[in-house]
């Protein structure tokens, strides 16, 4: 006697078993309430299932879809391209910066003749780069240096809620 899942019940309403299995399953059904009520439940869903008609579509749905895609990648490349230029900026103050203690570096490396002359100028140096550091985040500077970032986080918000207003309406439609 065979087990009767509901894969196999499946499988009989479709005529997929072969007759001594189809047999078995009858024969089952027969001497089962239980397994009868499911068996005409499924066939039930079964029968109803094709009477659901297809859902038609309209010739330009390819056209909308493919237009959806294309105007999702528009914003992230806008994104994108703001938080490269910010990080080139960044990226060439500080190889200024570096540029400038190299240079210092040896320039006071060649004017001096010996090795006492050029950690004489390494220090000056480092001492002028700690000051400079120390005029760059203190008073007025400090507060520029804070609109800048400022500007750059309103800007990063209105593309973030940019992003997330043309994601909600795209849904919608």
């Amino acid at each position: 006697m065979i087990n009767l899942s509901d894969e196999i019940l499946n499988k009989y309403l479709d005529g997929e078993l072969n007759e001594s299995e189809a047999s078995e399953v009858r024969s089952v059904l027969a001497s089962s309430e239980e397994l009868r009520k499911k068996f005409i439940a499924l066939k039930l869903v079964h029968e109803n299932l094709f009477l659901i008609e297809e859902e038609k579509v309209s010739g330009s749905f390819t056209d909308k879809v493919m237009k959806g895609i294309s105007e999702k990648f528009v914003m992230p490349r806008q994104q994108k391209y703001f938080i490269i230029s910010i990080t080139t900026i960044i990226v060439v103050v500080c190889l200024v910066i570096f540029g400038y203690t190299l240079t210092a570096i040896l320039s006071s490396a060649s004017s001096g003749a010996g090795s006492q002359n050029t950690l004489d100028g390494i220090n000056i140096l480092a001492n002028d780069l700690v000051l400079f550091v120390e005029k760059l985040f203190s008073g007025k500077a400090l507060s520029i240096i804070g609109s800048i970032f400022s500007l750059i986080i309103i800007i990063s918000g209105y593309f973030f809620f940019e992003t997330q207003k043309r994601t909600k309406t795209t849904l919608g439609n």
